[in-house]
C-alpha cells in the first residue's frame, strides 16, 4: 500500500485545502495521510510468560499535566496486563500536591505496579526553555534523581500505549547511551520516548555536559536538541512503532521503509500526539486518532467533556 504514498500525499494535500481553520485542514490531511496505518492495533498479541521483574518507567509533569499523565499511565498498565508490571517514577514540580498525586496512585491501585514521586531538582534552572515548562528538563535529571536505577524508559504524557515495554527494556544498547525513534532525518531523534542507560550516563559524566549545553545554547527543541548534539554516535535507533508521532506529516513516507510502516500497522506500541492539536482539546482542535485517547480517558473518570 505504501508504494502509492505519492498518490496518497496528493490526495492528502487536496483534502487539506478544505477547512475553515488550520486545525480542520490538518485533520483532513491526516485522515487521508494516515489512513490504515494503525488499523490492527486492537488485536491481542500472542500471550507469553509474565515478565519476572518490574520495569522502571518515568513520567515528568507539573500540576497541569497530572491528569494527562494519568491517562498515559492507564493505557500502559492496561496494555501490559498479565504480561508485566512497572516501577513508575513520577518526576514532578512542587505544584503537584497530595491530591494530584493521589490521582496517579488511584491509577496504579489494584495492580502490582508501584509508583514513586520525586521532585525535580534545580540543576537546569538557568537553562533555556523557549517557553516550555521546567518539567521539560526533568527527563535529563533521571541519572541524578534515580542513583539506584540502572536503566529506565521515559515517556511523554501526550502518549497512548497499545503494547507492553518488555522487548524495548531488554534491548542490548551495546556502546550506546540511549535508544529512541529517529524523526526528520535518520540521525535526529525525538525525545518523547527514550530507553536510557543511567549507569552509562553517570559513568561517562554526560549529565554535566547536558547542563552546560542547555545553558549555552538557545535550542529550538531544548531537551531534545541537547540529547542530539551531545550523544552523536551514541544513540541506538528504535523502530517507528515505539513513537509514532502525528507530527511526522509527509516525512513518514520519506524516512521509513514499507517494511517499517507495515511493522507500525501491526505492532504499534506507542502513539504520540506530538502536534499542536491534542485529543483533550475542544472537538474542533482534536487530531486524528483522538478516539484512542478518549477510550482510555473515559476509564479514568478524569475527563468528561468529550
Amino acid at each position: 500500500m505504501y508504494k502509492y504514498s505519492k498518490f496518497r500525499q496528493i490526495c492528502a494535500t487536496v483534502a487539506g485545502a478544505f477547512g475553515k481553520t488550520k486545525a480542520a485542514r490538518r485533520l483532513n490531511r491526516d485522515k487521508v495521510r494516515y489512513h490504515g496505518l494503525i488499523s490492527t492495533v486492537a488485536q491481542t498479541r500472542i500471550p507469553r510468560q509474565k515478565y519476572p521483574v518490574k520495569i522502571p518507567v518515568a513520567f515528568c509533569f507539573d500540576a497541569n499535566g497530572c491528569k494527562k499523565a494519568a491517562v498515559t499511565l492507564k493505557s500502559l498498565l492496561t496494555a501490559s496486563k498479565d504480561r508485566c508490571d512497572y516501577d513508575v517514577y513520577c518526576i514532578i514540580n512542587k505544584d503537584v500536591d497530595k491530591d494530584l498525586q493521589n490521582i496517579i496512585r488511584n491509577i496504579v491501585k489494584g495492580t502490582k505496579s508501584s509508583v514513586h514521586f520525586i521532585y525535580g531538582n534545580n540543576d537546569f534552572d538557568k537553562s533555556n526553555r523557549r517557553g516550555w515548562p521546567v518539567a521539560m528538563w526533568y527527563r535529563l535529571m533521571l541519572p541524578k534523581l534515580l542513583p539506584n536505577v540502572s536503566r529506565i524508559i521515559y515517556a511523554d504524557i501526550d502518549m497512548i500505549f497499545f503494547n507492553d515495554l518488555i522487548d524495548v527494556y531488554e534491548l542490548d544498547l551495546g556502546k550506546n547511551v540511549i535508544a529512541a525513534v529517529p524523526t526528520r532525518t535518520d540521525k535526529y531523534i525525538n525525545s518523547g520516548f527514550l530507553l536510557m542507560d543511567l549507569d552509562k550516563i553517570r559513568k561517562e559524566k554526560f549529565y554535566p555536559k547536558w547542563i552546560k549545553a542547555s545553558v549555552e545554547n538557545d535550542f529550538k527543541n531544548p531537551d531534545q536538541d541537547v540529547l542530539n548534539t551531545t550523544l552523536v554516535g551514541r544513540i541506538q535507533f528504535l523502530p517507528l512503532r515505539y513513537n509514532f508521532q502525528l507530527s511526522h506529516g509527509s516525512r513518514i513516507f520519506k524516512i521509513y521503509s514499507e517494511a517499517e510502516l507495515d511493522d507500525l500497522k501491526h505492532n504499534l506500541v506507542c502513539l504520540h500526539y506530538s502536534d499542536f492539536m491534542k485529543p483533550w482539546m475542544e472537538k474542533s482542535r482534536r487530531p486524528v486518532f483522538s478516539e484512542y485517547w478518549w477510550n482510555v480517558a473515559r476509564q479514568t473518570g478524569l475527563f468528561d467533556n468529550e
